[in-house]
């Protein structure tokens, strides 16, 4: 009897160690602590942007355009998506971006909360808020679209002709037919990525129609 309830207590034991060994937690943790002074954008861009994402994703070395798609960002890095093409994250910097994120993705130093800015039709605040976060993650030099390049004011300009109508008619100019084509819109629906909205499609066509400010 004494030997069959030793055998039922060891297989507990040996069951419930399996049980916690094996337990995966959803969402990586740290495996040191770090101070909440150390949650700066500095200290992502330099441990996971630049090493792993800049290549791709030009725009990521901007604060405001890499806090606007954090949640994307976290989303696929921890479901492993990214980054493209090459080993996935490791669990401590999975820790440290996702607790930057739900910490508010700081951006550290003198400035600690995010550029609230409103849109206006200038270079600076377009490719911000558009261009980068929604188009240049294809329209670049090594991007998938590398043939219509949008990184740059300059190549704006240089493709004025085909691209925006030369400055006349604006509204019907290829980049407003694309980004407002109800079948075939920019970006794709494949991409996840949101669409021009009306505000951002109307600072568009001011913005082209003052020159490319």
């Amino acid at each position: 009897m004494k030997t069959l309830l030793g055998i039922f207590i060891v297989t507990i034991l040996f069951s419930c160690g399996n049980s916690i060994e094996f337990k995966e937690s959803p969402i990586p943790q740290m495996k040191r602590s770090l101070p909440v002074s150390a949650l700066t954008f500095e200290n992502i861009n330099e441990q996971i942007i630049k090493p792993n994402c800049i290549q791709c994703h030009t725009g990521y070395d901007d604060y405001e355009t890499v806090f606007n798609e954090r949640e994307n960002i976290l989303d696929a890095v921890l479901k492993g998506r990214m980054p493209k093409n090459a080993a996935p994250l490791n669990d401590n910097l999975k820790g440290l971006l996702n607790t930057w994120v739900t910490s508010g993705a700081p951006r550290g130093g003198q400035n600690t909360s995010p550029v609230g800015t409103k849109l206006v039709a200038t270079w600076e605040s377009l490719s911000r808020k558009v261009f980068f976060p929604k188009c240049v993650q294809c329209h670049n030099p090594n991007g998938q679209a590398s043939f219509l390049d949008l990184s740059t004011r300059q190549k704006f300009f240089d493709q004025r002709d085909d691209l925006l109508n030369n400055f006349e008619d604006v509204e019907t100019s290829y980049l407003i037919e694309v980004v407002t084509d109800p079948d075939e819109p920019m970006p794709p629906s494949d991409s996840n990525i949101e669409r021009l909205n009306k505000e951002e499609i109307n600072t568009l066509i001011e913005w082209i129609k003052k020159g490319l400010p």
